[in-house]
């Protein structure tokens, strides 16, 4: 009697088969999420380009910024009759928390900044002004002066010069460089910029914001010392101290002295001068000879 053969077969062809399908379903399903992933992964970023972060806006010029936007489209804001993607709007721009202006495309803008420190910030926004979820935004801190972006600020007395006999009052002039003279209205410090303060015998007597000479008038007799020092906005000194030290000696005038005119003012003082002259010569050439209006 043979032995019967097990039905196998049909069974192990169903398993095959089952695995084939189970491979393509399962491969479908792998290059589907392959696909799609970066498109849903793809959120928008946002990277402001320049000024860079601490940078130094200088001269008094305007800031120009530049920045990058990447997974977002510009469009106009308050388009009627459309429903704007989650990947789409446009951009808010904020001075110091303050809102200066709105973009609607990637070029660059300038900004006007006044002098001190500043925080410029750039947010995205969907179609309807809301924030996007998550936040999208980039910001920088700069600082902007009127002056100069390099360089040691120093101050250098040219008049008087050292040990030099003056009276009661004398003309100061100086040199400056790498400073520029701003008038202090309460603004806060920047770089390179502020006035000038006088001193005499390390007493601050005047503050200015010219380079032309300035007169200081009531010197005390003896040996003292002129100073010009180049301070901050708020009269604080300069890091490192911009100071220009001169001796000089203050002699007491021994007669009045005329004020300082010009060559017209001296050529009147003569022809005045001039006239009393003749006038008291004609006087004493008309006094009769022996003083008594009579003759001999």
């Amino acid at each position: 009697m043979r032995p019967q053969k097990c039905a196998t077969t049909p069974p192990a062809r169903a398993r095959r088969g089952s695995s084939m399908v189970a491979v393509v379903v399962l491969t479908s399903l792998l290059l589907a999420s392959i696909v799609s992933s970066p498109a849903s992964a793809a959120a928008p970023s946002l990277t402001i380009v320049s000024p860079t972060d601490g940078a130094l806006i200088a001269n008094g010029t305007r800031a120009l910024v530049q920045f990058l936007v990447s997974n977002f489209a510009f469009v106009q804001p308050g388009r009627v009759g459309q429903t704007g993607s989650p990947n789409e709007g446009h951009a808010n721009v904020f001075l110091d928390a303050q809102a200066v202006r709105l973009l609607t495309d990637v070029e660059p803008f300038s900004l006007s900044l006044t002098s001190g420190p500043h925080t410029i910030r750039i947010q995205l926004v969907a179609d309807n002004g809301t924030s996007l979820n998550p936040d999208v935004s980039a910001s920088v801190h700069v600082v902007a002066t009127q002056g100069p972006g390099a360089g040691v600020p120093r101050i250098t007395i040219l008049s008087p010069t050292r040990l030099e006999s003056t009276g009661h009052g004398i003309y100061v002039s100086y040199r400056i460089e790498n400073f520029t003279l701003v008038e202090p209205r309460g603004q806060p410090n920047a770089p390179n910029e502020g006035h000038v303060q006088l001193l005499v015998e390390s007493h601050v007597v005047m503050e200015v914001i010219q380079s032309e000479p300035v007169l200081l008038v009531s010197l005390p007799e003896g040996d003292i010392t002129i100073g010009a020092r180049l301070v901050n906005n708020d009269n604080t000194p300069l890091n490192p101290d911009a100071i220009s030290n001169v001796p000089i000696h203050v002699v007491a005038s021994s007669a009045v002295s005329l004020p300082l005119v010009s060559n017209g003012g001296v050529a009147l003082l003569l022809a005045f001068i001039l006239v009393v002259l003749v006038l008291r010569r004609r006087k004493v050439v008309g006094r009769p000879p022996n003083g008594r209006g009579g003759n001999s």
